[in-house]
């Protein structure tokens, strides 16, 4: 519930501190009085729209706190602490702040976490529910007349309901998959095309890991062979036959072994440098035999260089591709395989999503059926009892009655033997009609129903759904326009009665309201310093005495002073018990 409303320099209100009080909280004052910028004020820290120029003359900004009480088990509460917002130490109070700057913007808080407009209106939709003249009237929507036509048809109804929505949740996601599927069914087709002419290509190549790199030695190879064949056979000559001008390097070093040989016997020192000469000579005799075996094998073979220059054309063409290296190459093949894979397992995905949807479709019709023939039934009895309220509010003999009704659609889903069209929630629209007057056809609510009218219809439903309506603070601005004598005594009766379950706020101008106040607050002008403000007093005593006898006659004598206290007194003894 609604503990306190701190308002600041917003519109006329300088400063005010409104406390309120659980049940019936009644704000009363003259016409022009400022009653509705109180409600103003509570609209704009729940969310709703605010004008600019409601910022007070002169200030850079407005401000407006509200101090909720909230149980610490409800949806609510858990949400906020899904969102870390809530406070742990005091998990039972939540804060609204709304600072509403002079240029049109706003900053918002919650529990004095930063939030947007759009989250303290989520936040506030499940603490307010507002009845007056403005547009902020859920009652007008169709899609909130269906939830309190749910909310009304109880547990079994809103079971009922959740069980279609899911249904519809899942018979959505598998339109969706299929959709896209098909949407992309020829798009799919030239990607299977791409992708077997890829792996066709790279599985052609026969590739293997570490090819390249032989290819390019081998080619280099290639291209120096004569090179290598003049090489090795001047290195031949050189060290073993000769070329006719200069021994062998072989045959020299035999003839310096020889030579040293034969000095040993008198230079003993000789003998190591004829051995190594022995041995040198050994050596380059093994190489000159190793460089005729290679020699031998340096035949040139042109169609050798040609198919390894066409192989590595053949690899740099599909590097330009599909990879910088033959291991890339190799490594896309396989994204390529499973990619075709998953695409031709699309085909049967298909086949299986189309039987899934048409199963889900026939699960979601039944449902359907169920909940509409249960909503039927529960807008029958919210009309007769929404009747039997309205007769004793000045709003009979009017008719109230609740449409519930279907719209054909060939792509919706299956109930009975026709396709209706869906929502999340349901085949159904439901909407509210009204007729005010004997004689007149129902017309929908929002087209029929001047405000004082709407408060109390609203009024009427409210009462009727006490019970199921979570929403834990009712605000009913003009409730009693146009009305009095009997019907205000019983548009009393029933605020009272709702204020048994929920905190009421009702903006009034009749006494027979105001006594069953558990809350009287006085909103009234004053004037000082050149300018108009808007003060906000709670009345106890002689004072809401004084104020119920301007109501009843607009002047204090002691006639209606008396008359005052005599209905106060009479309110104390009928009012129904909360």
């Amino acid at each position: 519930m609604l503990v306190s409303l701190h308002i600041r320099d917003f519109a006329l209100i300088d400063r005010a501190d409104i406390g309120f009080a659980p049940g019936l909280n009644v704000l009363t004052g003259e016409t022009g009085a400022g009653k509705s910028i109180v409600i103003d004020a509570l609209q704009a820290v729940l969310g709703g729209r605010v004008r600019s120029d409601l910022v007070r003359s002169g200030c850079d900004s407005a401000c407006i706190e509200a101090v909720f009480r909230i149980r610490d088990e409800s949806p609510l509460a858990q949400t906020l602490r899904d969102m870390d917002l809530l406070d742990p130490d005091e998990p039972d109070t939540l804060l609204l702040r709304r600072d509403v700057l002079a240029g049109g913007r706003s900053r918002c808080r919650i529990n004095g976490h930063p939030a947007t407009v759009g989250q303290l209106g989520a936040v506030g939709a499940h603490l307010v529910d507002i009845h007056g003249q403005h547009e902020h009237q859920t009652l007008l929507r169709p899609q909130e007349q269906l939830k309190l036509l749910d909310g009304y048809g109880g547990p079994a109804v809103l079971e009922l309901a959740r069980r279609f929505e899911a249904a519809w949740m899942r018979l959505g996601a598998a339109r969706r998959e299929l959709a896209a599927l098909l949407d992309s069914e020829r798009e799919r087709a030239r990607r299977i095309d791409l992708v077997q002419f890829q792996l066709a290509e790279i599985d052609q190549a026969r590739l293997v890991p570490g090819e390249e790199e032989e290819l390019e030695r081998r080619r280099r190879r290639l291209a120096q062979l004569e090179r290598l064949r003049a090489e090795t056979t001047r290195l031949i000559r050189s060290l073993h036959e000769g070329d006719g001008t200069a021994p062998a390097a072989a045959d020299v070093l035999a003839d310096g072994a020889r030579a040293l040989s034969s000095l040993v016997e008198l230079e003993p020192e000789l003998a190591e440098a004829a051995r190594l000469l022995e041995t040198a000579e050994v050596h380059v005799r093994e190489a000159a035999a190793l460089l005729r075996r290679v020699a031998e094998n340096l035949e040139a073979d042109p169609a050798e260089l040609d198919e390894v220059e066409a192989r590595l054309a053949v690899l740099s063409g599909l590097k330009r591709k599909y990879g910088s290296t033959v291991q890339e190459i190799l490594a896309f093949a396989e994204q390529l395989r499973a990619e075709l894979a998953a695409l031709l397992s699309s085909e049967t995905r298909s086949s299986q999503l189309r039987a899934e949807q048409a199963a889900l479709e026939q699960e979601a019709g039944r449902l359907a059926g169920e909940l509409s023939r249960a909503r039927a039934e529960a807008a029958r009895r919210l009309e007769d009892a929404v009747a039997r309220e309205l007769e004793g509010l000045s709003m009979g003999p009017g008719r109230f009655v609740v449409h519930v009704d279907q719209e054909p659609h060939p792509e919706g889903i299956p109930v009975g033997d026709r396709r209706l069209a869906a929502t999340a929630s349901g085949v159904d629209r439901v909407e509210f009609y009204l007729s005010a007057n004997p004689g007149e056809e129902p017309r929908p609510l929002a087209r029929v129903a001047s405000g004082g009218e709407l408060s109390r219809v609203a009024l009427a439903i409210k009462r009727v759904l006490a019970e199921v309506d979570a929403v834990p603070t009712l605000v009913f601005d003009e409730v009693d326009a146009g009305i009095g004598g009997r019907t205000a005594q019983a548009v009393a009766q029933r605020l009272r009665s709702v204020a048994g379950q929920r905190q009421v706020i009702c903006v009034t101008h009749l006494a027979q309201i105001a006594t069953m106040a558990d809350h009287h607050l006085n909103i009234r002008k004053c004037a000082g310093d050149g300018r108009t403000t808007v003060e906000v007093i709670p009345l106890l005593g002689q004072q809401r005495v004084e104020e119920i006898a301007r109501m009843l006659a607009g002047v204090l004598t002691e006639r209606t002073m008396e008359n005052a206290r005599e209905l106060l007194r009479l309110a104390q003894e009928t009012r129904p018990a909360s």
